[in-house]
């Protein structure tokens, strides 16, 4: 046998290469409900594996990322405004944790696009199912079910694989930050 080849005769193998082997991940999504989360998922992997760097910032996901100029209160007002400063501590942190996985992030289209999707599902989820319990002054006990119910546990199961590692504290961390970019509300 010459210097620089390999003699497979009688071996057997499942996958040979000289490099990485890159191989298509299975999704386990049902039906068309999460396909497009999926396809994202899958661009997000292949541009992890190549590690691009694109120069531009999605403007959909800038629009989060700014305070809108009719609201200027920030995270510790309107949690104040709400009642809910107990959660101050806590919001703060949070908030910090999804901004440096944001920042992280930043060079990936595909991963700013589903940092987007992420943020509009809790901005929707909290605006349609937390913000009116809010407005009736329901205990915290019962609009905190909610929130873990209706707004972080659903978003939490679109992950699917979840190739950013995004944890439940990434998603509280969607929600004050939203909540100090003023898109959305604790109080009427």
């Amino acid at each position: 046998m010459s210097e620089g080849r390999i003699n497979l005769r009688g071996s057997s193998a499942e996958d040979i290469a000289l490099g990485d082997i890159n191989k298509p991940t299975n999704f386990n999504f049902n039906g068309a409900k999460g396909e497009y989360m999926k396809s994202l998922l899958e661009k997000f992997q292949k541009e992890k594996d190549s590690d691009p760097r694109l120069k531009e910032f999605i403007e959909d996901l800038d629009y989060y990322n700014n305070k809108r100029s009719d609201d200027l209160l920030g995270l510790e007002e309107k949690l104040k405004a709400g009642s809910r400063e107990d959660l101050l501590w806590a919001a703060t942190d949070y908030k910090d944790r999804f901004q440096r996985l944001l920042f992280r992030y930043q060079f990936s289209d595909a991963a700013q696009r589903i940092l987007l999707h992420l943020l509009a599902e809790v901005q929707s989820r909290f605006i349609n199912e937390i913000y009116p319990v809010l407005c009736k002054k329901e205990s915290m006990d019962k609009i905190n079910l909610l929130i873990t119910e209706r707004l972080i546990n659903p978003v939490k199961d679109e992950l699917g694989e979840n190739y950013l590692g995004i944890t439940v504290q990434h998603i509280n961390g969607m929600m004050y930050f939203l909540t100090g970019n003023c898109h959305i509300k604790w109080n009427k």
